[in-house]
């Protein structure tokens, strides 16, 4: 057999769920990791692009001589057709796995950048990209702290993750919102929403409010009750998000949350609630990268801020919460 074949991920059955989950428990703080190269970075683009809208001829053309797996098929959970691309994980093209659904044209983007370091994220993710026909689903293949922490996806621009947010789905107007998980000794709270670099949204208000609806204790990063260190501030996707209007939205989900069903699947179901309800209210959909609109255009379309965070508390909370910023995030 080819040594190119050998490196292939398997890609298991019909049902999605198995190959992201298979994915996300295989990745390791020890596994091999290199970025592409600019050329690559811009061919995965294409590829990808191709993906979602169910060119499958053309996405394999681009993203097979990059190690892609490309499969299409019926999701057995929806009875809805999806297209999904895997990434090598077993060499150092650790580059992803991108699941889009092909009911309806792409309109939303599910994103997980630490598989397994933010434990079950994956499957968070995966309730909401089925909740929401015509949504993608991107995934890191590789471990957070592989390569010296350069692997980290929501840090690293020179990413496939990152080149896909910054040059085809945010400039076409892509909502992104961030699954992503944190210690319950980091924060009293259970969700935290913020918009990274970024504003206040109406899109991260109502995705806020629905979640907090459900009955968890949820802080918000933009009026100063979140814990510092859940606010991604350094986030490249929100940075990226900042600089261009482009609709970002970071939720964080505690231990707890995460490991319980009946706490997650609800709060989950909320943020799929809220989308259909934030999108069409909020930035017009730029033509290309750098069509930012004006700070004070801009503030047109967010939400209001807090006007004294120090007094203000998190929901279903009498006090904000203690905060702690040296416990692991996991």
């Amino acid at each position: 057999m080819p040594a190119a074949a050998l490196s292939r991920t398997p890609v298991s059955g019909v049902d999605p769920a198995v190959t992201v989950t298979s994915v996300a428990a295989g990745v390791s703080s020890t596994q091999s990791y290199a970025a592409p190269s600019p050329g690559e970075r811009i061919d995965a683009g294409h590829g990808l692009a191709r993906l979602a809208i169910g060119d499958l001829a053309g996405a394999m053309t681009l993203l097979g001589r990059l190690g892609f797996t490309i499969t299409t098929d019926l999701d057995p959970a929806t009875g809805r057709r999806y297209a999904m691309a895997v990434s090598e994980t077993a060499t150092a093209r650790a580059w992803g796995v991108y699941l889009v659904d092909l009911s309806e044209p792409l309109g939303l983007c599910v994103a997980v950048p630490h598989p397994k370091s933010d434990a079950i994220c994956e499957q968070l993710a995966l309730r909401l990209w089925r909740a929401v026909p015509g949504s993608m689903l991107a995934m890191a293949a590789v471990h957070r702290n592989a390569s010296s922490g350069t692997a980290d996806h929501s840090r690293n621009t020179a990413s496939v993750f990152h080149h896909l947010w910054t040059t085809v789905l945010g400039p076409r107007g892509v909502p992104q919102v961030q699954i992503h998980g944190f210690a319950d000794a980091t924060a009293t709270e259970q969700t935290v929403v913020s918009t990274g670099a970024g504003p206040a949204t109406l899109a991260a208000v109502r995705i806020a409010d629905e979640i907090a609806a459900t009955g968890l204790v949820t802080t918000r990063g933009w009026d100063g009750t979140a814990d510092p260190d859940l606010r991604a501030l350094t986030n490249e996707q929100g940075i990226a998000a900042d600089a261009n209007s482009w609709v970002w939205v970071h939720v964080e989900y505690n231990r707890t949350v995460r490991t319980t069903t009946a706490l997650w699947q609800p709060a989950i179901d909320a943020v799929a609630a809220a989308i259909p309800r934030c999108w069409p209210t909020i930035d017009p959909r730029p033509a290309g990268p750098g069509t930012s609109r004006s700070r004070s255009a801009r503030r047109s379309a967010q939400a209001p801020r807090a006007t004294s965070p120090a007094k203000t508390t998190p929901t279903a909370a009498a006090t904000p919460p203690a905060h702690g910023s040296q416990v692991p995030r996991y």
